[in-house]
This record gives structure tokens, sequence and C-alpha cells, in this order.
């Protein structure tokens, strides 16, 4: 992928980082005027699942993430498909992610917990919403410039959902 792309609507800049799950782009959404990130997510195959099951999961994951809205959860703007690939178009923020700002200067140990009580009620948010994150650790967490912590990159998340005995469990699990 290269600066001047279009996926979707969307035109990319720059590469951000990558990961296991896919690569997240610097990116312009011309219809709205505003930055945003795109996170093209590799495509997944598995001895279950072909491709087009494996997108339409993402897909799914996707769109319950973007019913999610709270300050310390990177928001998601849209999804979609680009070929084999599902993108997330969500939050472009200024920052770093929280090990770098752990990392680049003393903290007292009430910034560190303050920082650490916001990332656990963006999980927290998730959480309310049925949704587990199964990857969380200090790069999954970015410090914007404006001192919020957001929890990103929910690549590996999954759904809970209710058993008939009211318990809680991962869609999938014991399947």
């Amino acid at each position: 992928f290269a600066a001047g792309m279009v996926v979707g609507r969307y035109v990319l800049d720059r590469e951000l980082g990558s990961g296991g799950m896919g690569v997240v782009y610097a990116a312009y959404d011309p219809e709205l005027g505003r930055k945003v990130a795109i996170k093209l997510v590799r495509p997944v195959s598995s001895g279950r699942t072909d491709g087009s099951q494996g997108r339409a999961r993402l897909l799914r994951e996707a769109q319950a993430m973007a019913q999610l809205t709270h300050p310390n959860v990177v928001a998601i703007h849209d999804v979609g498909t680009f070929g084999e690939q599902v993108f997330t178009a969500m939050e472009y923020v200024e920052g770093r992610t929280l090990r770098d700002w752990l990392s680049a200067q003393r903290r007292t140990w009430r910034e560190v917990v303050s920082m650490f009580v916001q990332a656990g009620r963006g999980l927290a948010a998730a959480h309310a919403k049925n949704i587990i994150h199964r990857d969380f650790k200090a790069e999954n967490v970015w410090v914007g410039e404006d001192g919020r912590a957001r929890v990103l990159d929910f690549g590996l998340a999954r759904a809970m959902r209710a058993t008939e005995e009211g318990e809680r469990r991962l869609d999938g699990a014991g399947e």
C-alpha cells in the first residue's frame, strides 16, 4: 500500500505501525474533512473457516466495536472490506503507546495510577457491551497528547454471550 491509495472513501497517507493482525495507516476522510487511522486486518484462514467466513467474523467484531462509545476507547468510525481484507476507520490520536509514555520520563505514582485507571475504564466499558479484549497490554493503550488514555486494537476481541444457564462465555468457546 502506498500514499494516495484509496481504501473505501479514505486516502492513505503513511504507515503508522503493524502487528500480527494487520497494518495501521494515517489517512484522510475527504467526505468529513478529517484525519483518521485505517487498520487493514490481514485475511484470516483457519481449519474451521474459509476466507469469506473469516472476513464475516472480523466484520461482525468490528461492527460490535463501532457500537462502543467511551472516552477511553478509540472511536471506530467505519468498517468495510477492501479486497480480501476487513478495514476499520478509527479516531486518529496524536500521542504514543502507554509503554512509551511510561518510559519517556519519571512519572509520579499518581500519574501512573490515573493512566491505568483510564485504561481500566475503557476495558470496563467494553465488558459492559460484552466485548472481551483478549490482548490487553501497554502497546494497546494509546496516550493522547490531551493526556487521555484510549484502549485500542481489539483485533483478538471476542463477544461474550449468555448461555441458557445464565453464565457468560466467549462466542465459539467449546465448539
